[in-house]
């Protein structure tokens, strides 16, 4: 008698919890709909963070936000500095955007401006582009990389940055823009050409 007892309380004490439960991973779970990932419970405050100075000129903030992660749940991305893909390309900061009863990520990107006409007979329009430094970089410096706020994401590991000087630009995670089994980024390198050394960008496989 005294063990049906406690397993009748065991009962009414263990079915308001299992229901609680269910409530918060149904409130908290990120769930596709119609082919945008959805996350249910809306992101935390923005954390207010430092800007350090700039690597140099040709760099724009990307200020840190809120990334959803399907183990450990909201998880804070910390804001880097990055080189502005080309000449007059503005960041678009990404956001969370209200839509399906819940909140979906809209990725940041590059406003590129139009195009410039290319005149036949005249110089091209980049050479100012590519970056040669005289010196051989130093070699790359040793960084902690922590765990990935979700499997979507990829280390882009840090680089020697020529600006007159070498500037070290330390590595940080990006979201893969077309997320696929076996993507990643391939880092970029310098490259030894002629008397100096050019750096060849990374890519998105």
């Amino acid at each position: 008698m005294q063990i049906k007892k406690l397993g009748l309380l065991a009962l009414a004490c263990g079915i308001p919890l299992a229901a609680r439960a269910g409530v918060d991973i149904g409130i908290n779970i990120g769930v596709p709909v119609g082919g945008e990932f959805v996350v249910r419970s809306a992101p935390p405050q923005e954390i207010a963070e430092s800007t350090p100075p700039a690597p140099g000129p040709g760099f724009v903030w990307m200020r840190g936000h809120w990334s959803w992660h399907r183990e450990r749940g909201w998880v804070w991305i910390h804001g880097h500095w990055d080189r502005v893909v080309q000449p007059g390309a503005a960041w678009i900061e990404g956001h969370w955007d209200r839509r399906h009863g819940g909140y979906v990520w809209v990725e940041g990107h590059w406003s590129i401006p139009p195009a410039v006409p290319v005149v036949v007979g005249a110089p091209p329009p980049y050479p100012d582009q590519v970056i040669v430094a005289n010196s051989p970089p130093p070699p790359p410096m040793v960084e902690t990389i922590y765990a990935p706020p979700g499997p979507d994401y990829a280390w882009v590991s840090g680089r020697w940055d020529w600006r007159g000087r070498w500037v070290w630009v330390h590595g940080h995670y990006e979201r893969h823009p077309h997320w696929h089994h076996g993507g990643g980024w391939a880092p970029g390198h310098w490259d030894r050409r002629g008397g100096g050394y050019i750096w060849v960008e990374g890519r998105w496989y």
